[in-house]
């Protein structure tokens, strides 16, 4: 385990600003380290405290930068949302995620949090910075950098070390304080964080910048990682995964240990609801105009459609529902893009799933399959979006919608699919359903190939508070109280949906959903009607912003694909498709070359009239279509990282323990 020692930690962890006193401005950019500081100079002032805290920013959050097209573009790949490129093995085949023998657990940034305090909180406490509201603040972004970075573990890991001081480089010390701790410990420890986050924090209302951590997003945070955790307990609970559970491998370091977990999920419930709750009564939802593009891509004006225009906009700090954002662009010597807009302009390889398109609603709110919902099939993609859900009108390209220009490409052509044949790199769509989220109608944004835009990329949004709130109150309750009805309604109706959510429920048929929606499963039986479909809205609401998979894997919604697999399809192309999208990312033609003839570079129609972007070469990977093992939702620890705490060097007596289902020999494949 890699814990070093104080010393080094004074020596090479004290990173700030380029010019601390402008970490106040309104951007986090790259930073550079602080020259000749020590410990004894340095932690004076709010500044540099607040310069601390923000250096650590780009290590914290999901964000594209330079070549990263970030959440927007693929954060939802390898689920059952969308593909981008070649699929995830080693979450999707038997035998390739090997447990390894080296690794790093990932204490670098915990240890950066813990030294913070060490030297700070006596300060603060003995009346050090006096009454000097942003030193709180900052003291408080690193009560939030700490939880948030826990969250990460605890999500990949489960069970997790609690360390909260800077160890000695000491074998006795590290075997001492880095013992594997239970999950729920770690999940209520995040949770005591936040709380000492939110205390600290400003909120918007007092003037906290929306380009750092603030108290709104705080109590956002909590609300998820508590219900993350309520979650993961209550579904899978007495699989092994949860401590307590009969085969939970913790008891090794653990003996005699027991968790009401029931008692436990009730109370993460209640604190995921006051917490998203604090939220989302403070924060009104940005609107959608029903105006589903624009009238002239070479004169787009703003406020045609503030919803759109919200992840296409320069500055996001107006926007209400906005929590927190990151800003780009030039900022004294640095210039900091990304790809986001370039990318969805010319596929990015990446696709949405047919399963995930047919899980919008129609606007009446029927599904698409009930009796008299209107739906026009799919033999177009504008046919697919016709009076469907809002949102899936306005972020996902069909054939009447304006493809903005690049610097590559400046004529003004609607959408038609670019399939795999004219694919080059990061080019095209993988399924026909291409995100339309964060296509920026500037040119400037577009650069052929480049990552060179400098739109505002959201972190968090208030919505999710209100989501939040209706699935932990349903969960704790069994039904839904007025709160979480006031929220349902408001979210359908920014989606140009029928508010009667009841309308909905009545006319869902789990058998018909359950095929293209993980989210209909629970540890592998299908959840009831009124579950799923608060599943569905959020699943709708996150469309391309990397909110899936986490979902995924708390909701044990994984367990159905054991021992089976899962062909991930796209548009309906052979229908009659192929006949129009026949032009690559330079509008020239292509020609089809189907599976299984050679030099084939598309799925086989007499396989199925939906592309199977993973179907055309036997070589592919993802041929078969994913599977499933149980131990992969979560990760093992490396062999030598629990060989190194122990006295021995021993896995048998060391305060690490395997991950449930992972073996304690480096090199093998999961066990379950």
């Amino acid at each position: 385990m890699k814990i070093i020692n104080k010393n080094i930690i004074a020596a090479g962890l004290l990173i700030g600003a380029a010019a601390v006193g402008t970490t106040s401005c309104s951007s986090w950019l790259d930073l550079k380290p602080l020259d000749e500081v020590t410990p004894d100079a340095y932690f004076q002032n709010s500044d540099q405290l607040g310069a601390y805290a923000i250096s650590k920013y780009n290590d914290l959050f999901t964000s594209p930068s330079g070549w990263n097209q970030g959440a927007l573009i693929n954060g939802d790949a390898a689920t059952d949302n969308m593909v981008n490129g070649d699929m995830n093995q080693n979450l999707f085949t038997e035998r390739t995620w090997l447990v390894g023998q080296s690794g790093d657990l990932g204490f670098s940034l915990i240890r950066y949090c813990n030294y913070f305090f060490e030297t700070v909180i006596p300060k603060y406490e003995a009346g050090f910075y006096g009454d000097d509201a942003m030193a709180r603040h900052y003291i408080g972004e690193m009560y939030f950098i700490r939880a948030w970075v826990y969250y990460s573990r605890l999500r990949t890991y489960g069970d997790y070390p609690i360390v909260t001081n800077v160890l000695l480089d000491q074998k006795e010390d590290l075997i001492a304080h880095g013992k594997r701790m239970p999950r729920n410990e770690v999940a209520d420890f995040i949770l005591s964080d936040l709380d000492n986050a939110i205390s600290f924090l400003q909120s918007i209302d007092e003037g906290a910048s929306k380009v750092r951590i603030n108290k709104e997003v705080a109590q956002l945070v909590k609300s998820r990682v508590a219900l993350y955790e309520a979650s993961f307990e209550k579904y899978h609970k007495g699989t092994g995964r949860v401590p307590g559970d009969a085969d939970w491998p913790g008891y090794r370091v653990h003996p005699d240990y027991s968790l009401d977990v029931d008692a436990h999920v009730e109370n993460l419930l209640t604190q995921a609801m006051e917490a998203a709750q604090a939220v989302a009564d403070k924060v009104t939802l940005t609107s959608n105009s029903g105006v589903y593009d624009v009238a002239d891509p070479q004169n787009v004006t703003a406020g045609w459609n503030p919803y759109y225009e919200m992840y296409t906009s320069y500055d996001l700090s107006g926007i209400d529902e906005v929590l927190m954002w990151r800003a780009y662009g030039s900022v004294g010597t640095s210039n900091i893009t990304h790809g986001v807009s370039a990318y969805a302009v010319t596929g990015g390889a990446n696709g949405l799933l047919k399963g995930y398109v047919e899980s919008f609603l129609m606007g009446n709110g029927l599904p698409i399959y009930a009796e008299g919902s209107g739906y026009k099939g799919d033999e177009t993609l504008d046919n697919v979006k016709a009076d469907r859900d809002g949102r899936l009108q306005l972020f996902m390209f069909g054939e009447s919608n304006w493809l903005p220009w690049n610097d590559h490409v400046s004529s003004n052509y609607t959408f038609l699919p670019v399939l795999c044949p004219s694919r080059q790199g990061e080019m095209g769509d993988m399924t026909g359903y291409r995100v339309r989220k964060g296509a920026s109608f500037n040119v400037a944004d577009n650069t052929y190939g480049k990552a060179e835009g400098t739109t505002g990329q959201i972190l968090f949004r208030g919505v999710e508070a209100y989501l939040n709130y209706i699935e932990a109150q349903y969960m704790r309750d069994g039904s839904l109280d007025a709160k979480s009805d006031t929220y349902w309604r408001t979210i359908r109706q920014r989606a140009k949906v029928d508010e009667d959510y009841n309308k909905t429920i009545a006319a869902t048929d789990m058998t018909k959903e359950a095929p293209g929606d993980w989210g209909a499963y629970s540890a592998g039986n299908l959840v009831d009607e009124t579950l799923y479909n608060i599943r569905r809205e959020r699943r709708c609401e996150f469309i391309g912003e990397g909110m899936r998979w986490n979902d995924l894997v708390r909701w044990c919604a994984m367990d159905q694909l054991k021992g089976t697999y899962y062909i991930p399809e796209g548009c309906n192309f052979w229908t009659s498709m192929y006949e129009t999208a026949v032009y690559n990312e330079d509008h020239g033609k292509v020609t089809f070359i189907e599976y299984p003839a050679e030099g084939a570079n598309i799925s086989s129609r007499e396989e199925s009239v939906y592309i199977r972007p993973y179907r055309n070469s036997a070589n592919n990977p993802g041929f078969n279509g994913y599977t499933w093992m149980e131990a992969h939702y979560n990760s093992p620890l490396p062999i030598r990282e629990i060989q190194l705490l122990s006295e021995t060097e021993s896995v048998d007596n060391s305060v690490l323990y395997q991950t449930w289902g992972w073996p304690e020999t480096a090199g093998l494949p999961a066990e379950q």
